[in-house]
């Protein structure tokens, strides 16, 4: 039985054939937000090989950003190449790399390594422009990469 807030799945597809989406209930959402995680596979054709990437839930995104950005008084030390580990290790699911192996790729590996975190951060709806004018104007203020 629904709440009485809540619309039936009948009333939810209708509205989401109509352009609007429902307001769901918490539990809905719940039961809903796994499912938004997306997975695919990237040919890397520098490796001759192909890897399963999955997008990263918010937490692990925090991570990441947390683990990246240092504030010292002042100055912000932003860590990019860890960044780019973390978002790699997390993200590829198959085969499954762990830290070291992660850092023996990062540094033999250019085209390749950035072509799988490039579609990770697709996958996570992160914009790759934004994300490189961030990058040259950090460096260009001083910053470090």
């Amino acid at each position: 039985m629904n709440a009485p807030d809540t619309p039936s799945a009948g009333e939810a597809r209708k509205a989401t054939q109509e352009g609007t989406l429902p307001v769901g209930s918490v539990q809905q959402i719940l039961e809903a937000a796994p499912k938004d995680l997306k997975e695919e596979i990237v040919e890397v054709p520098e490796w001759g090989y192909s890897v399963k990437i999955r997008s990263s839930s918010a937490a692990q995104q925090a991570s990441i950003k947390e683990d990246g950005f240092k504030f010292t008084g002042e100055e912000t030390q932003v860590a990019w190449g860890s960044m780019e580990i973390q978002t790699f290790q997390q993200g590829v699911v198959e085969p499954k790399f762990d830290q070291d192996q992660v850092a023996q790729l990062y540094i033999s590996s250019g085209p390749g390594f950035n072509r799988v975190v490039n579609a990770i951060n697709s996958l996570n709806n992160v914009d790759q422009t934004a994300l490189e004018k961030a990058k040259e104007r950090f460096q260009g203020q001083g910053g470090s990469a």
